[in-house]
């Protein structure tokens, strides 16, 4: 296996971590300590899109490389990370429309499922990184 496409495939994903641990660990604590509950959704509505396009963008591009590059478990990982970053990123509208509308028990189910994709890109995204790293 050619060192730059193991390395670009890890880079990859890493970066696939950063944005998650990003999101999580840097920008959304913050944003509920900082700005009212009206900015606030304001600044979500605008940032989850990019970060779920983000993931999807990077998970497709390691999705190309695995399938050019690598084993059929690496193109199964990358589809199932794409799956999940691209349903993140079509569930937004309607999330934000049950959030608008007060429909609580939605909006819940919703948010946990864009909290299980995030989950899901992200272990896939360690496994991948330590996997290839031993290739």
């Amino acid at each position: 296996m050619n060192i730059i496409t193991l390395s670009l495939l890890i880079l990859i994903y890493s970066l696939v971590l950063g944005i998650i641990f990003a999101q999580v660990i840097l920008t959304a604590p913050v944003v509920f300590k900082v700005l009212d509950n009206q900015n606030a959704s304001l600044f979500l509505r605008k940032i989850f899109p990019r970060y779920y396009l983000l993931l999807t963008l990077l998970t497709l591009l390691a999705l190309l490389i695995s399938y050019l590059f690598f084993d059929t478990i690496d193109i199964y990982l990358a589809l199932t990370a794409v799956s999940f970053s691209f349903l993140g990123y079509i569930i937004i509208p309607v999330t934000n429309a049950s959030r608008d509308r007060g429909w609580d028990k939605l909006f819940k189910g919703l948010h946990n499922l864009s909290v299980l994709n995030t989950l899901i890109i992200l272990l896939i995204s360690i496994t991948q990184v330590v996997r290839v790293s031993f290739l």
